[in-house]
Order: C-alpha cells, then structure tokens, then sequence
C-alpha cells in the first residue's frame, strides 16, 4: 500500500528509509537535516518541502528541481508536521510513516500524537516511528502482531473511557475490559513469542511498542 513519509526536525537515529514506487515524502522545515543523516540520501526522492523555515536557511538546502517548496506563514495554528499531513490528505494518502517527530520537547512529541489522532478521525492511519519505538492510534478497531515482535507494549485511552478491550497472546491479558483515560493499566506489557492481538470495540487506545 502506498504511504506518505514525513520526516521531523526532532531526535533521528534512522538509517535507512525505503521510499516506494508511489510514496509521497514530505520533508519538514528541519527534518530536512535528518534526511541527510540517512546512509543514502537521494535528493531526488524528496517530493515536498514543506515549512516556514525558521529552524531551516531554505536556500542553503539543496533539492532536486522536481520537489516542490511550500512555505507556511510563521504565524499559524498548525505545526509544520500537522501541514504536511493536511497536505497528504489531500493527495488520497491513508497510511503515514512519521519520522524525527519524537524526544526533545515533550509538547512537540504530544502535539504529534494528537496528530496521529488527527489521522485516524480523517480516516487515515499514522506510526510515529523512532530507533526504539513504535506509536499508533487504534479507534474501534483491531489488529494483530507479528510473532517477531519483542520488549514492551502499552496502551492508554485517549477517551475517558475505551470499552471491549481484550489483549492475547501477551504476557498480561484482557477480554472485553473498560481502560480509562484516568487510569494507566495498560503500561509496560511484554510479548511472548506469539502474535499480540488488540482490539478495542468502542474507544480510542493509544498504543505504544518499544524495543
């Protein structure tokens, strides 16, 4: 399935980011330095460029003639990362893979997981990805895990309370429970060599993987 690929300006251990055939990757203002920390950098993968350049000399960064250069009016609602979404959005994108967008401040990091949560109310699916963690948002929804998966899972609500519940095939289970937002049960869960299955019928989970 075709994806958007956003990369941030915040902590970037990554190096390797495999951009398909007919992925859309949007560089954030900053992020624009993460992507040359990758081992192989290719300018021309970047389709968009995108920010208002505060943390970023736009005409120091060297682009390919065909990306495409947005810049946003620094007085603004919305974060840069938040834009970019928008604009992928608007190009038909539903699966997101986002970079850089996690550690330093912790309202940055907070305002990009409400943004995953953005995604998921426009009918999208967004990962924050970083070197040890995996974040996502599950609304009404279920998945399974590979049996590949190993260290800790976390779940919180992000609703006051997340109803149908149910964990398997991890070390600390539930069936059909009542998570509140008020209450952080779900944290620090282990995998077990089987394939983690989670499922919330009606509510919204915040779901965190690290290695």
């Amino acid at each position: 399935m075709k994806k958007c690929i956003i990369i941030g300006a915040g902590e970037f251990r990554e190096r390797e980011i495999k951009k398909e055939k007919d992925d859309l990757l949007i560089i954030c203002d900053a992020g624009y330095n993460n992507f040359l920390k990758l081992d192989n950098p290719n300018l021309d993968d970047i389709d968009v460029l995108i920010g208002d350049f505060d943390s970023l000399d736009r005409k120091s960064a060297k682009l390919s003639a065909k990306t495409q250069i947005i810049t946003l009016y620094p007085i603004k609602n919305d974060t840069d990362v938040l834009d970019a979404c928008i604009y992928g959005l608007g190009k038909g994108y539903t699966e997101y893979h986002i970079y850089g967008c996690l550690g330093g401040r912790i309202e940055h990091s907070i305002a990009n997981i409400q943004i995953l949560s953005y995604l998921k109310e426009n009918k999208a699916n967004g990962l924050l990805i970083d070197e040890n963690k995996i974040i996502r948002i599950l609304k009404n929804e279920s998945i399974c895990l590979s049996a590949n998966y190993k260290g800790y899972i976390s779940i919180f609500s992000m609703v006051e309370e997340s109803k149908g519940v149910t964990l398997k095939n991890l070390k600390y289970e539930l069936t059909n429970s009542t998570i509140k937002e008020s209450y952080p049960i779900g944290i620090d869960n282990e995998f077990v060599d089987k394939g983690a299955f989670i499922e919330v019928k009606n509510g919204k989970l915040l779901v965190i993987y690290s290695k």
